[in-house]
């Protein structure tokens, strides 16, 4: 009977093993002393493993072309996981475990690798993969090797080091000829620095975000925005990160420019003017104390530099421009981005065009598979990454 090794048991390793064909000896290898260990830490814990908005839009990537030709495949996946027993809960087009608990989709993959007689080998670190004839041999770095007809790479990224993911994977594909695209954390906080920090962090609120390299407008997002002591973080600045991350390493100085009030028609110099007409010669104050929060109010009176106690009449042009300016494009430099281990998922690796997305084959090595985060393709937050290793090993192992 011939083999197939599977390194990594995560989402893409997993989804890869449960559908090999009977024909195969399925070997799953991982690091850790249990399979699924990441799953457990997505979504705080619930697992936000799909999204209703499936398409290549949602990601970066170094081929949006392959990509779509992936994801053609996405209904097939999804499918697979409801017959393999995951029943959703839609929240907003979010995708969890009915029970909320991320534990149970990990609990179900384990019963069914038992049930398909799938020999998981937890604590096997790999170090090396060679091609020896028609072999692959698998060498971990306790000495331990095993042989394999065809091999799947699905160990993921430097994201959330923490659970055994150390980037090992990109060294095995690159003996195999593969080029790897530059890795940087992404769905992380950004770093800035300024006295104003401290002034506001643990604040949470809607926002648009916008960056910038180098004075170009790179991306934006919108959504909830949390102002910390040392940047900004949340969902709309994780779904930039990685754009930062790429651009700072290019060399370019980045920005994010914040609006805190997004959503106005006719921008917030005619919102204010108005209010403040409806509401009598009312302080700065008095007009804003229901609309921010009060330190990010004194903040932004400090940043445009005004006083609580002016009175918007009688503001200068240039004072009620500097204002609105503040709160529509507060400017924050970003220094860096938080670390590997506290980034959710990764942009860059294993380029999509060295792939063949019908199969996920390598097109550098017959018989090496690659699936999930390993490959240069991340998501914004919403269950988009997961859907993609998901997707990506379903194919891997049909393909096999």
């Amino acid at each position: 009977m011939k083999t197939v090794a599977i390194i990594g048991a995560g989402a893409a390793g997993i989804m890869a093993s449960l559908n090999v064909k009977d024909d195969y000896k399925v070997i799953l290898l991982d690091g850790n002393d249990k399979c699924g260990k990441k799953l457990l830490l997505t979504g705080n814990g619930r697992c936000n493993y799909w999204n209703e908005d499936i398409s290549a839009d949602m990601y970066e990537t170094d081929s949006r072309e392959k990509l779509s030709a992936v994801l053609l495949s996405c209904g097939k996946a999804l499918n697979c996981l409801e017959r393999l027993g995951v029943y959703p809960k839609i929240k907003n087009g979010y995708y969890y475990p009915y029970s909320n608990q991320a534990a149970s989709i990990r609990e179900i993959f384990q019963k069914k690798i038992e049930e398909k007689n799938i020999d998981f080998k937890p604590g096997f670190k790999v170090c090396s993969i060679i091609k020896n004839n028609n072999f692959f041999v698998i060498k971990a770095v306790n000495g331990e090797e095993i042989k394999a007809d065809k091999v799947v790479i699905a160990c993921g990224s430097k994201s959330y080091e923490k659970t055994g993911s150390d980037g090992i994977g990109y060294n095995l594909a690159k003996k195999f000829g593969h080029n790897i695209n530059k890795v940087h954390p992404a769905l992380c906080s950004l770093i800035s620095s300024g006295k104003f920090l401290k002034e506001w962090e643990k604040i949470r609120l809607d926002a648009e975000v916008s960056l910038f390299a180098d004075g170009r407008f790179v991306k934006k997002d919108l959504g909830e925005i949390q102002l910390t002591s040392t940047g900004i973080s949340g969902i709309c600045t994780f779904n930039i990160s990685g754009a930062a991350a790429k651009n700072m390493s290019d060399g370019k100085h980045v920005e994010v420019k914040i609006n805190f009030m997004p959503n106005l028609h006719g921008g917030f110099y005619n919102w204010i003017d108005n209010r403040c007409k409806m509401l009598g010669n009312v302080t700065l104050e008095n007009a804003l104390e229901s609309i921010f929060n009060y330190k990010l109010m004194f903040v932004l009176f400090k940043m445009a530099k005004v006083s609580k106690d002016d009175i918007w009449e009688y503001l200068s042009e240039d004072k009620k421009r500097k204002l609105c300016k503040t709160v529509e494009e507060f400017t924050v430099e970003i220094l860096g981005t938080e670390s590997f281990d506290k980034s959710q998922v990764c942009t860059g690796g294993v380029p999509l065009n060295e792939i063949n997305p019908e199969t996920m084959e390598s097109l550098k090595q017959e018989g090496l598979y690659f699936a999930g985060e390993i490959l240069d393709v991340d998501g914004r937050c919403g269950g988009y990454n997961l859907a993609f290793a998901f997707t990506s090993g379903y194919i891997a192992g049909r393909n096999i």
